[in-house]
């Protein structure tokens, strides 16, 4: 559904349903990176299926955060 700016609305009736595969697939297996810290951010991702879908977001929220923590951290120490 596209809008008077000519961007495309999500918001439409058709947005907010989504395919019954889509709603039920599962996150592939995570592989241990070998970094604990990173390992741990990742693992929060298993999470998701827990949680409705209005709290996806700040679950990815503290998860990018961590990640981003890690790689400041190894900025840091070069």
């Amino acid at each position: 559904m596209w809008n008077e700016h000519g961007g495309n609305d999500r918001r439409g009736p058709e947005a907010m349903e989504l395919p019954h595969a889509v709603a039920e697939a599962a996150l592939p297996e995570l592989q241990p990176t070998g970094h604990a810290e990173v390992d741990a951010a990742l693992m929060r991702l298993g999470e998701l299926s827990e949680r409705p879908v209005g709290g996806h977001a700040e679950l990815y929220d503290d998860v990018h955060q961590r990640l981003q923590d890690v790689l400041a951290e190894l900025d840091r120490q070069r």
